[in-house]
């Protein structure tokens, strides 16, 4: 398992990572990508190995390339 955040600072707002994995993705309130696991652990989710290829996917396409793994 490794934690996934978004560096809020160029996220460009586009929606995608929200729109294609609402699960550990969603918009806060200033409509800036962020992490989370069920509304909790706010861009500080811990992300299941079976779904680490689905974040990376995601981080892969952001157009702002602002999803980033936490480094320990």
């Amino acid at each position: 398992m490794r934690k996934a955040y978004v560096d809020k600072d160029n996220c460009t707002s586009c929606n995608q990572c929200a729109d294609n994995l609402p699960k550990y993705f969603m918009m806060d309130e200033d409509d800036v990508s962020q992490t989370h696991i069920a509304g909790e652990a706010i861009n500080d989710a811990m992300i299941p190995d079976e779904d680490e290829k689905k974040v990376q996917k995601e981080m892969d396409e952001c157009p702002g390339e602002c999803i980033h793994w936490k480094k320990h």
